[in-house]
């Protein structure tokens, strides 16, 4: 199988922990079984776009796995476009622009230049469109060319508008890192046609395998995953692989990817049940059951949507409902910090049922800080109840709040919700400060080696598994903790035995 991935790069980043060298990026890839990789060097992207070019242009003439990606600086304004004819004439198989790092517009007479000089040198052209709003502007600006244009980064808050945006302009494609929603694939496939879907990972800052997985496990024919995985990239790149000389082959061992597999069982201690405004399928019991089966998923502990976000009464109440028709599911009592008295009244109404095992609550929707008093009161309620408690945590300094809390009451189990997400470092020292706080690791930024890290600072008996079941596809979160290559004991434990440890299964 070809896999090329379109999104990757070499080099120092100022806020990274480690550099990434050509070797670290290809035995990532490798292990995954990407083919070639796209790389870009982050010195053109920072510092100096000719000299990042050449140097990424040295790398791969020593590595032909890695496909050259240039990039330019149109701040410079009188030096870009003599630099995009240079290296497409070079044979660089893309240009790669970064206006949100570099400070410049997409709806500015800058990017009209980039576009028209790529189309003129028939460059590949890829950049972010994560922002709202922006591949609207792409498309406007890029409407009079055809030349291929790949939109990176979207989010499900932007793919909506990205999949319009393709559909607008022939040529257009949308990197597929981002797909995370069920059906997020097929709902794409079938606006503007899986011909107009690529693989990126942003690799080595991120694990190949999430994408990859949504790809393998979605419901898409073979020739539309080939086609996703490397073919349409193949397509697009052609004449500039021509320029170098190259000729693409399946280099990749594919069986790497098998064997990481976790066929195990599995229970998942981070779900949601009810509808969200994104491109995606309807996430009911009878439709959680199947991304479960999917995945291997014995077990899910799930929340309301509509508890989160809007009425958490009326929340909890379709939940009960909705739980009385799966034996595969069982429930957290959403509460509410502004509102004591019926979060109160809610946990005691719930907690009759067996069918509810734990207690949620976000504290972004809930517009309030973790280690408030209103929590802290709040916490004081759950830990007479003797169930976990499980809290989103999204964000820089946000783990060390459950510190506060995790040392007010001992006793209490607290599961930290995408642990961290970006600061999942620093809830690995809340995990290394405390007993009583669990982890799991559900995010849309899949950062590599994050389950192996957590595992080698702190163990594995307070990591849990968790997918956001019902705003995620579990296939996407479940490359995370493969990616890993847990043992046996690890697996069993993560997977499996913390949570029925935990939640008295």
């Amino acid at each position: 199988m070809l896999i090329i991935d379109c999104d990757t790069y070499i080099g120092r980043q100022a806020a990274s922990f480690e550099e990434a060298t050509p070797e670290m990026l290809l035995g990532a890839e490798s292990a995954e079984g990407v083919s070639y990789a796209m790389a870009y060097s982050v010195k053109a992207r920072t510092y100096d776009a000719r000299c990042g070019n050449d140097e990424i242009l040295r790398i791969a003439q020593k590595y032909p796995r890695i496909l050259p990606v240039a990039s330019v600086d149109p701040r410079e304004h009188c030096r870009f476009e003599s630099e995009i004819a240079r290296v497409a004439n070079l044979g660089f198989v893309a240009l790669r622009v970064f206006p949100e790092l570099q400070g410049w517009q997409v709806d500015s007479l800058l990017f009209a230049r980039i576009v028209n000089a790529c189309a003129e040198h028939a460059m590949p052209l890829m950049l972010s469109a994560n922002a709202t709003g922006r591949a609207s502007e792409i498309v406007r600006v890029a409407k009079h060319t055809s030349n291929p244009i790949i939109l990176l980064n979207v989010n499900y808050n932007a793919l909506a508008e990205a999949l319009s945006a393709a559909a607008a302009r022939p040529n257009t494609f949308i990197s597929t890192q981002y797909f995370i929603t069920p059906g997020a694939l097929e709902i794409a496939a079938e606006s503007v046609g899986a011909d107009r879907l690529v693989l990126g990972t942003n690799c080595p800052d991120f694990s190949a395998r999430p994408p990859i997985n949504m790809i393998m496990l979605s419901e898409l024919s073979d020739e539309d995953k080939a086609n996703i995985l490397g073919g349409n990239l193949a397509r697009i790149i052609a004449p500039q692989v021509r320029k170098l000389g190259q000729t693409l082959v399946e280099s990749a061992d594919f069986s790497n990817y098998e064997k990481r597999r976790l066929r195990g069982p599995k229970i998942d201690a981070h779900g949601h049940i009810g509808p969200w405004p994104f491109p995606m399928t309807d996430c009911w019991a009878e439709d959680l059951e199947k991304l479960m089966r999917k995945c291997g998923i014995e077990r899910a502990i799930i929340s309301s949507t509509e508890a989160i976000v809007n009425d958490f009464i009326e929340g909890n109440a379709v939940l009960a409902r909705e739980l009385e028709k799966s034996d595969m599911l069982l429930g957290y009592v959403t509460v509410n910090p502004h509102q004591l008295e019926q979060s109160v009244q809610e946990m005691d109404k719930y907690f009759k049922s067996p069918r509810f095992v734990g207690v949620k609550l976000h504290p972004g929707y809930a517009g309030i800080s973790i280690d408030s008093e209103a929590v802290l009161r709040l916490a004081a309620e759950v830990a007479k109840r003797n169930v976990p408690f499980l809290i989103h945590t999204w964000g820089y300094s946000e783990p060390l709040k459950i510190l506060k809390l995790a040392e007010e009451y001992p006793e209490m189990p607290i599961i930290m919700g995408h642990g961290g997400a970006v600061a999942w470092r620093e809830a690995i020292d809340v995990l290394g400060k405390t007993r009583n706080v669990y982890t799991e690791l559900c995010t849309s930024q899949s950062h590599r080696n994050k389950v192996r890290e957590t595992i080698s600072a702190v163990g594995y008996d307070r990591i849990l598994f968790g997918t956001d079941l019902g705003l995620f596809d579990p296939a996407h979160v479940l490359g995370i903790y493969e990616e890993a290559e847990l043992n046996a004991e690890e697996e069993a434990a993560i997977m499996h035995n913390n949570a029925a440890r935990l939640f008295c299964l």
